[in-house]
C-alpha cells in the first residue's frame, strides 16, 4: 500500500531467515560471466566515447575530462580483474573434502562466536536454534554468545541452548571489534566462526570450510557470502538490498580470489587462530574490522580464500535509514584501509593492492555519479544546443540497457526497481562516507539492532541534499528546453534528456518520498 510504502508508522514485518536451501546451496557457483562482461565492455566503450565527444566539444568542457578519466580509470581495473577472473573450480574442492574429512578424533577445536547488541530476541533465538544443528563433533565445538546488550533474557535464552555467555567488562570499547577482541583472548579453539545475530547456516557449514584450512595451512580466513533470500513479502529496501549484493558474493569476490584478494566480511567465515594471535584477534579499530583483518593477516603472509558456496542466510536492513546507516559503515571501512599508509607501504603484490584500490574507486564512481550524470546534457543543452540531438542518448542506451535489463536477466534474486531505488541510498551514504572521511568526522556506530539509539542527522542531510540536487537538475532541463524551443531548437530533440531525466527522478523518488518515523 501508499502508506506501507511511503510513510509507515511502523516496522516492516520481520522475516526470520533459514539455512541455504541445497538449491541455494550453489547458486553462486556459475558466474555466467561473458555475457554480463561482454555487454558491461560494450556499454562500457560507448559511454566513453559519448563522453569525451562531449568534453572536446567546447573549451569550457575540458575540465569534465578529468571526471572521465578517473571514471575510465576504475572501470577498466574493474573490467580487466573481471575478465581475468575464472569461476570456483568445485571438483577441486571436492576432491579436498574427500582427502580431509573431518574426523572425531583427530579435528581441531571450534569456537563459535555470536556477537549481539539489542538485536530483537526472536531474530537471536532463530539463529541459535540453526547453530545448534551445525554438524561437528560436539566435544570439540564450542559456542559463545557476545552480548554487548547485557541482556538477561539474551543470558537465559543462550545458557538454554547450553552456550557459554560472556558480557565484556570495557563495553563500549571499539564496538563489535572490542567484543570479537574480548572473547578471542578468552577462548582457546583452534579456529573460530563469526555469525552475526541474524545469520542462520546450514548444518554442514563447518564440514565444507574446515578441510580448506585443514589442506591448507597458510590459510587464515576462509569466507563464504553473505547470502540473502528476496521474497514478496519483504519490504522494498530489505528486497533491493539483497539483490545489489549478489554482483559483489557471485562475481567479485570469485574474481578476486584468484590473485589472493578476496576481502573479509566477517560473518559466515572461519578464522584460524593461529594467524590472529600474534595480533590479538580481528583488526583493532571500530569499525569495519572484518576489512582489516583480512587486509592485515594477507600482510603478514597469510591467505584469505573464498568459498563461493551459500552456507548461511541473514537478514537485510528493511527502512532507508538503516540500509543508508549500513552502507556508510562498509564504505567508510574501505576508504579507512586506503587512506592508511600501512596499505600502500604492505608487502601485497601490485595486482592485490589494485583489487583492493578498485573498490575504493567504485565508492568514489558511485558518489560522484549523483552529480556528474546530470551535467552533460544541461550544460550542452545551455552552451551548445547546437550540438543537442535525440540521437545523443543513442551513447548511452547500452548502459541503461545494461543495469535494467542484462544485470536483471543474469541475476538469480528478484532484481526488480527495488535494486534501482536503494542504489540511490547506496550513492548518497557513500557520498557521505568520503565527506565524512576528507574532513576527519568520525563514523558513529549505532548497533542495528537498538532501536532506542540516538539516529544522527546524517541521513536526513542527505536527502535535504538530494531535493536541493534533484529540484536544480530538473529546474535546469525544464528552463534549458523551454528556452531553447522558443529559439527554435525542434522539440524532439530535447525529448530524451526530459525522458531520461523524469526517470532518475523516478528512481529517486523513494529516497526523497519516503517519510517514516522508524
Amino acid at each position: 500500500s501508499f502508506v506501507a510504502t511511503y510513510c509507515p508508522v511502523e516496522a516492516p514485518p520481520l522475516i526470520l531467515p533459514s539455512g541455504p536451501t541445497d538449491f541455494e546451496k550453489t547458486l553462486y557457483l556459475k558466474t555466467n560471466r561473458l555475457g554480463l562482461y561482454t555487454f558491461g565492455v560494450f556499454s562500457f566503450l560507448s559511454l566513453s566515447v559519448g563522453m569525451w565527444l562531449f568534453v572536446i566539444s567546447f573549451a569550457a568542457f575540458y575540465w569534465f575530462g578529468a571526471v572521465v578519466f578517473l571514471l575510465q580509470i576504475y572501470l577498466l581495473i574493474s573490467y580487466t580483474v573481471s575478465i581475468c577472473g575464472k569461476d570456483y573450480d568445485i571438483s577441486k574442492h571436492h576432491k579436498i573434502l574427500e582427502e580431509h574429512p573431518i574426523d572425531p578424533l583427530t579435528c581441531p577445536t571450534v569456537d563459535i562466536y555470536l556477537p549481539c547488541c539489542k538485536e530483537p530476541i526472536e531474530v537471536l533465538e532463530n539463529t541459535y536454534k540453526y547453530v545448534k544443528q551445525l554438524q561437528y563433533p560436539a566435544p570439540k565445538l564450542k559456542v559463545y554468545v557476545l552480548d554487548d546488550g547485557a541482556s538477561d533474557e539474551v543470558k537465559t535464552m543462550a545458557q538454554s541452548y547450553g552456550y557459554n555467555y560472556i558480557v565484556r567488562e570495557d563495553r563500549p570499547r571499539l564496538k563489535k571489534a572490542g567484543n570479537l577482541r574480548w572473547a578471542f583472548a578468552r577462548t582457546e579453539g583452534d579456529f573460530f566462526t563469526i555469525f552475526d545475530a541474524d545469520f542462520c547456516p546450514r548444518p554442514d557449514f563447518l564440514l565444507e570450510t574446515l578441510p580448506i584450512h585443514l589442506s591448507k595451512p597458510n590459510t587464515a580466513i576462509v569466507q563464504t557470502p553473505q547470502f540473502f533470500r528476496t521474497s514478496t513479502n519483504q519490504s522494498w529496501v530489505e528486497q533491493g538490498a539483497g539483490a545489489v549484493q549478489e554482483l559483489f558474493y557471485r562475481v567479485v569476490q570469485v574474481n578476486r580470489n584468484r590473485f589472493g584478494a578476496s576481502i573479509c566480511v566477517g560473518s559466515n567465515a572461519v578464522y584460524r587462530r593461529a594467524a590472529l594471535e600474534e595480533v590479538g584477534g580481528t583488526a583493532e579499530i571500530g569499525f569495519s574490522e572484518d576489512v582489516h583483518t583480512g587486509f592485515y593477516a594477507v600482510d603478514r603472509g597469510w591467505k584469505v580464500r573464498y568459498l563461493p558456496l551459500c552456507l548461511a542466510c541473514g537478514i537485510c536492513p528493511d527502512t532507508p535509514r538503516a540500509f543508508f546507516s549500513q552502507q556508510m559503515r562498509w564504505c567508510m571501512g574501505s576508504t579507512t584501509l586506503l587512506t592508511n599508509l600501512d596499505f600502500w607501504r604492505s608487502g601485497l603484490t601490485p595486482i592485490q593492492k589494485i583489487c583492493y584500490l578498485s573498490g575504493m574507486m567504485y565508492y568514489s564512481a558511485i558518489s560522484l555519479s549523483i552529480f556528474m550524470n546530470p551535467l552533460p546534457g544541461i550544460l550542452m543543452l545551455w552552451c551548445r544546443p547546437q550540438y543537442v540531438r535525440y540521437y545523443n542518448l543513442a551513447f548511452a542506451v547500452p548502459s541503461i540497457v545494461y543495469s535494467i535489463i542484462a544485470i536483471r536477466c543474469w541475476s538469480k534474486a528478484r532484481y526488480g526497481f527495488n535494486v534501482q531505488f536503494v542504489m540511490v541510498i547506496q550513492s548518497y551514504a557513500y557520498l557521505t562516507a568520503i565527506k565524512d572521511r576528507v574532513f576527519g568526522r568520525a563514523l558513529a556506530w549505532v548497533p542495528s539492532g537498538d532501536t532506542k539509539a540516538h539516529k544522527n542527522h546524517k541521513y536526513r542531510n542527505m536527502r535535504i541534499l538530494a531535493w536541493g540536487w534533484m529540484m536544480t537538475v530538473m529546474g535546469a532541463v525544464i528552463a534549458g528546453t523551454t528556452y531553447q524551443i522558443l529559439k527554435g531548437l525542434p522539440w524532439y530533440d530535447c525529448l530524451p534528456l526530459i525522458v531520461l531525466d523524469v526517470f532518475n527522478l523516478f528512481l529517486a523518488h523513494r529516497f526523497l518520498v519516503w517519510s517514516g518515523k522508524i
